[in-house]
């Protein structure tokens, strides 16, 4: 492998994150504006409901933070390269 095809395959995987991490959002943030506005329940079932959704929520953050982590190295990489040259 040469130097040229390390950052090409880096740019790759972080643009696939990137594309998955819009899809999962998108979809997660579906589900709980559906579930939130056709759900009718109370209780013990509500709560549970609740932290499901808490769940998912923090599952997207989470998601977002390995995408910007990933970006933050993908730009040291490209840096990295920029020096050398």
């Amino acid at each position: 492998m040469n130097r040229n095809e390390e950052p090409a395959r880096s740019r790759r995987r972080f643009t696939e994150r990137l594309a998955c991490t819009l899809v999962f959002t998108v979809v997660q943030l579906w589900a709980a504006a559906v579930v939130l506005t056709q759900l009718e329940t109370t209780g013990p079932i509500a709560l549970a409901v609740a932290l499901v959704l808490t769940g998912g929520l923090i599952a997207v953050y989470d998601a977002w933070r390995e995408v910007r982590s990933g970006r933050r190295e993908l730009d040291a990489e490209i840096r990295e390269d920029l020096v050398r040259l």
